[in-house]
C-alpha cells in the first residue's frame, strides 16, 4: 500500500492578555480551516480574569495553553510558545494575533507557497480590516524606513499575483519556517511590543531570507484602538523601539542624524494634527496628542539609553 504523507507540521501560537473574547472567535475561526496538520498554543500573558480557565475548558483537546506569571509583553510572550512550537519539531510556527479571525483556507495558501520557495522565510496572509472585509489593512511591498521611524511602500502592490514580495512583515499573521528561526533566532525581546515585527524582518533579511505575502491567504484583523489609554502607550513603545533600531543598525553619524530628522518629522506631523483640533476646539483631541507627544519624547529618550542585543 502507497504512503500517503503528511503535509508539513504547522505550530499556530496565539498571544493572549485579558482579550478572551477576540482570542474565542479567532480559535473558532481556526477550527474550521482546513490544513490538515497543525495545533494550536495560547500563550497568555498573565491575564487579569479567568482567560486561562476559559480557554482550557471550552478548546479542551484543541489547545495547548501556557500561563504565563506576568505579562512579558509580545515579543517575550510570543517567544515562550515559538519555544514550544520547536520542541513540537514542527516545521512552521504561525504567529498570530488573538484580535484576528482566519479564512479556511488560508493555512493551506501559505504553506504551499513556503514549500514551493525554501528561500521564503517567512510569509504573511493578506490581511483585511475586520470592520471592512473588502479593505486591505496589510499587503506587503514595505520597507523600513529608520530615518523618519515608519514603514513605506517601496512598490506598487499586485493583488491578482499570488506573491506580494515585501521587507517587512507584520506579526499580526506571518508564517515563519524552522530555519528562519534557526538561524536569525526568536523575536527581539528588548522590544515589549509594537516594532519587533519589523526588527525581526530586518534580522531575516540580512540572513538572506525573503519575505512575502500570500495574496489568497486571507486573514481579518480587528486592529488597536489608537485613542484609547493602551494606545497612548503604545506611542511610547513604538518611538523606544524605532529608537532602539536606529542604533543597532546604524552608523553613529547616521544614528545621530537619524534621531533629529525622525524627531521633527514627528514634531511636524503632531503640531499639523494638534493645529487641526485647536482649530475645531476639540480640547479632548489637544490633550490626548499632547499626551502621544509626551510618550514619544519618553520613548526616544528610553531608546536611547536602553540595551541592545
Amino acid at each position: 500500500m502507497r504512503r500517503i504523507e503528511m503535509p508539513p507540521h504547522v505550530s499556530i501560537v496565539i498571544l493572549n492578555w485579558n482579550g478572551l473574547k477576540d482570542t474565542i472567535e479567532c480559535l473558532e475561526s481556526l477550527q474550521k480551516v482546513t490544513y490538515p496538520n497543525y495545533e494550536v498554543t495560547v500563550v497568555d500573558n498573565a491575564s487579569e480574569g479567568d482567560d486561562v480557565e476559559v480557554l482550557r475548558e471550552r478548546f479542551a483537546g484543541y489547545v495547548h495553553v501556557i500561563a504565563n506569571d506576568k505579562n512579558y509583553g509580545f515579543a517575550k510572550g510570543n517567544n515562550i510558545g515559538i519555544r514550544h512550537a520547536l520542541e513540537r519539531n514542527g516545521a512552521y510556527v504561525f504567529l498570530l494575533n488573538n484580535d484576528t479571525v482566519v479564512d479556511p483556507e488560508a493555512l493551506t495558501e501559505l504553506v504551499a507557497l513556503a514549500e514551493a520557495d525554501r528561500e521564503l522565510g517567512i510569509l504573511c496572509p493578506l490581511v483585511y480590516w475586520y470592520d471592512r472585509p473588502d479593505k486591505v489593512w496589510f499587503g506587503g511591498g514595505f520597507k523600513v524606513d529608520l530615518w523618519r521611524g515608519t514603514c513605506t511602500l517601496n512598490r506598487r502592490l499586485d493583488f491578482s499575483q499570488p506573491i506580494i514580495p515585501s521587507e517587512v512583515a507584520t506579526g499580526a499573521a506571518m508564517l515563519i519556517r524552522r530555519e528562519t528561526i534557526e538561524k536569525v533566532g526568536l523575536l527581539p525581546e528588548y522590544h515589549f511590543f509594537g516594532v519587533e515585527d519589523f526588527d525581526y524582518s530586518i534580522q531575516a533579511l540580512r540572513q538572506g531570507f525573503r519575505i512575502a505575502v500570500a495574496a489568497k491567504a486571507k486573514v481579518w484583523h480587528k486592529g488597536s484602538r489608537s485613542e484609547s489609554g493602551s494606545g497612548i502607550v503604545r506611542m511610547r513603545y513604538s518611538y523606544r523601539g524605532w529608537q532602539m533600531m536606529r542604533r543597532k543598525y546604524l552608523s553613529t553619524a547616521g544614528y545621530l542624524l537619524a534621531t533629529v530628522y525622525g524627531l521633527a518629522c514627528a514634531g511636524i506631523q503632531f503640531s499639523t494634527v494638534l493645529f487641526g483640533y485647536v482649530c475645531r476646539g476639540d480640547w479632548r483631541g489637544v490633550f490626548v496628542v499632547l499626551q502621544k507627544t509626551a510618550q514619544a519624547i519618553k520613548g526616544t529618550i528610553q531608546g536611547s539609553f536602553s540595551k541592545v542585543q
